[in-house]
């Protein structure tokens, strides 16, 4: 499978504005921790996982918010932070829009 880069940053954009005009410019997040899994066990559907550490969404936002100011210090592991915050994003606003 390819993600085209493009269409895939064209269709976030897209579902933030639609969040931003359906809630507003802040949104507050209710839940802090989360499981998180490590990649080689969380894309592997025969095994169940045995490695499960926690998370925080206050942690991931603040290094996303520090990346803003000086995107020079950007690592891959940026990537999954900011998908944990989308995550977490979509399951308290289902119905945002």
């Amino acid at each position: 499978m390819k993600v085209n880069i493009d269409e895939l940053k064209k269709t976030v954009m897209l579902l933030l504005s639609k969040l931003k005009d359906g809630k507003g410019d802040e949104i507050e997040l209710k839940n802090d921790y989360y499981w998180d899994i490590s990649s080689e066990q969380l894309y592997n559907p025969y095994d169940k996982p045995s490695e499960i550490s926690l998370g925080q969404l206050p942690d991931d936002l603040n290094e996303i918010y520090r990346l803003s100011k000086s995107n020079d210090e950007a690592i891959p592991y940026d990537l999954k932070r900011v998908a944990e915050i989308l995550k977490a994003l979509s399951i308290e606003n289902s119905i945002a829009f």
